[in-house]
């Protein structure tokens, strides 16, 4: 399985949850069609705490990510769950809150040879634990960093990580989570490098995927 899927492969750890009354009344459509291709990153806004905690410390709606690839002619994901793993796309949309799912890809295409490099990097991730400390270590990983990291591997720099001090810590849910995972906010690296999705769903260098049935 891990041979196939560094063949094929081109945050957040998810907590599937009940979605916001805000998150909600954004919309109660379907997510849309898209025209996707391998390498094609997808983006979502989860529930629980830790994505109430990532929505607040971000400003984003986006709090979890992954990588589409095509395996037996399904659209998959490859996601840095608990731990990193492979899903369906149709699970991965379904655990999406209302109105945050949307795909984004490159702007323009990268070279064959750097892709594959990119590919073979993600596909030996598979297995590997998720990192609860959001570090920047490559000993576990995060959804945002698994993704960042594919599109080094291609020499690809979606955007600069920044430091943990440039997010917004103040927030009571976002002190929270902190407190649990590191024991207090005085033992926080305040200079550890990080990416978000929402840093990633920014980059300049990435576009929305062009919508099926679409009239542009």
């Amino acid at each position: 399985m891990r041979q196939l899927i560094v063949l094929l492969i081109s945050a957040c750890l998810t907590f599937p949850a009940a979605a916001s009354p805000d998150l909600v009344k954004k919309t109660k459509s379907a997510a849309p069609r898209y025209d996707y291709r391998d390498g094609d990153i997808v983006f979502q806004g989860n529930g629980g705490i830790q994505g109430d905690a990532v929505r607040a410390a971000t400003g984003s709606d986006y709090t979890h990510c992954g990588l589409i690839f095509r395996q037996d002619g399904k659209l998959m994901v490859l996601e840095a769950v608990h731990p990193v793993r492979v899903s369906t796309l149709k699970n991965f949309i379904h655990r999406s809150l209302p109105g945050t799912f949307k795909a984004m890809r490159l702007k323009k295409p990268i070279d064959p040879a750097a892709l594959a490099k990119g590919r073979s990097w993600a596909g030996r991730q598979v297995g590997v634990d998720y990192d609860l400390k959001f570090r920047w270590s490559d000993d576990q990983i995060y959804c945002s960093e698994l993704v960042w990291k594919a599109y080094e591997k291609a020499g690809t720099k979606l955007c600069e990580p920044r430091p943990f001090r440039s997010y917004k810590l103040d927030a009571p849910i976002v002190r929270k989570l902190i407190e649990h995972r590191y024991g207090g906010m005085d033992k926080l690296p305040l200079d550890e490098p990080a990416v978000s999705p929402g840093d990633l769903a920014e980059s300049k260098l990435l576009v929305e995927v062009p919508r099926l049935n679409s009239k542009k």
